[in-house]
């Protein structure tokens, strides 16, 4: 299968998804959308991983996992214990980065990035009656998401912190 068909499986798993989630519950209900929705997940998880080796793929979903525990340990008013687990998450994080190297590393904050914003994504559409324009709107928002690399997330990053600067 070539890339080009990869992408436009990706795409009708994204359509069928969104198409279920703007469904008013009639038919198979809940199900079908659960499925529709694991599909589209499916179809964005297989698009990056047929260029990495298996060993790679072992470090890269370490790794996403790694920065999960970080973020999560990484909150406002953690006591001792929460800072002391941060450390040794951080710790071990850097020690995959070592032995992976930037190009494992840079693939790893795409995916946990990817898989964040498509759970904010479905769970924002998924909480209301939605639209014809929302359906168009969401599906045009998974679309972009899809195609998202990882040059275009530090784009993005670098416009908010200057954002940022600026108003503050």
């Amino acid at each position: 299968m070539s890339e080009h068909d990869d992408a436009q499986v990706a795409q009708a798993s994204l359509r069928k998804a969104v198409e279920q989630l703007s469904a008013d519950g009639a038919g198979e209900g809940g199900e079908a959308v659960r499925e529709a929705v694991r599909e589209a997940v499916q179809a964005l998880s297989d698009g990056s991983e047929r260029q990495w080796t298996p060993e790679q793929e072992t470090q890269i979903r370490a790794m996403v996992e790694q920065i999960r525990k970080v973020r999560d340990l990484n909150r406002p008013g953690a006591g001792w214990w929460r800072r002391r687990r941060e450390w040794r998450a951080r710790e071990r994080l850097v020690d995959l980065m070592m032995t992976g190297g930037p190009a494992l590393l840079n693939e790893a904050e795409l995916r946990h990035w990817k898989s964040h914003a498509m759970v904010e994504l479905l769970l924002e559409f998924a909480g209301s009656a939605m639209k014809k324009d929302d359906t168009t709107k969401a599906l045009a928002r998974m679309e972009t998401l899809h195609a998202a690399t990882y040059e275009d997330l530090q784009q993005a990053k670098k416009m908010l912190a200057e954002r940022k600067a600026a108003a503050g």
